[in-house]
């Protein structure tokens, strides 16, 4: 993983994990990796997992079995409604700036679709 600056490690490790939760990549009742696998997958401590399987744990998306492991939910509906939570925070963010740019509703629909389906340029304007 490469990691940025300017967050803690152990969230942008959380992030990843619930964004592969939320994708269904880490489908309900699927067992994630080991505490030792994921810190040597991710080049970090082991105790950094720790945290971010607790902190993981504590928002509900997964579960220990004490003799298993760790699991993400079984709560289909619940892991959808974390996943609306977490998007909506997301663009609440992204739309702020957007109108902090004086971009209009419109013009930021457009552009995003254009971003959603891969396609490159249309903007109009020169920097």
């Amino acid at each position: 993983m490469n990691f940025k600056n300017n967050e803690t490690i152990y969230s942008q490790i959380a992030e990843y994990v619930k964004k592969k939760i939320f994708s269904g990549e880490y489908a309900c009742g699927a067992r994630l990796p080991a505490i030792r696998d994921f810190a040597q997958i991710c080049q970090v401590n082991p105790n950094t997992i720790v945290r971010v399987y607790l902190q993981l744990s504590e928002e509900g998306l997964i579960y220990t079995d004490s003799t298993n492991g760790k699991y993400v939910t079984l709560d289909a509906a619940f892991v959808k409604k974390k996943r609306e939570e977490f998007l909506e925070g997301k663009t609440e963010r992204l739309v702020t700036e957007v109108k902090e740019a004086g971009m209009a509703e419109k013009e930021f629909l457009d552009l995003a679709g254009r971003i959603y389906r891969g396609e490159k340029g249309g903007g109009g304007g020169k920097i």
